[in-house]
């Protein structure tokens, strides 16, 4: 059996919450889980300035994120709240989202 000292554990990390217009998060898209928590969410990881940071899944960000690449460099902008066309009353957080092949390779 393989010496227990190899393994490293895999942490979702710190999560980054949008709070502002402006926002944005940049990193390393590392891969995303499905159905996490009570809310049956998707949670999507990045690397970035070194360390992991986990930002939890919407209905705007998990459709935005469905062309996104492991692998790949990601921005994603916090646009604000906008007023749901399909529930009165109600609003959203919208996202804009880039994506781009890294500019750098790991040897």
């Amino acid at each position: 059996m393989a010496d227990d000292t190899s393994w490293k554990k895999v942490e979702l990390g710190d999560t980054f919450k949008f709070e502002k217009v402006g926002d944005e998060i940049t990193g390393l898209y590392l891969g995303s889980e499905e159905n996490v928590g009570e809310n049956n969410s998707n949670i999507y990881q990045f690397e970035t300035e070194g360390k992991n940071v986990s930002v939890w899944g919407s209905t705007v960000l998990d459709t935005r994120m469905k062309n996104v690449k492991v692998g790949e460099e990601v921005k994603i902008v916090f646009l604000g709240l906008k007023d749901s066309p399909n529930r009165k009353g109600k609003q959203y957080k919208d996202f804009d989202v880039f994506h781009r092949e890294p500019s750098f390779q790991e040897a």
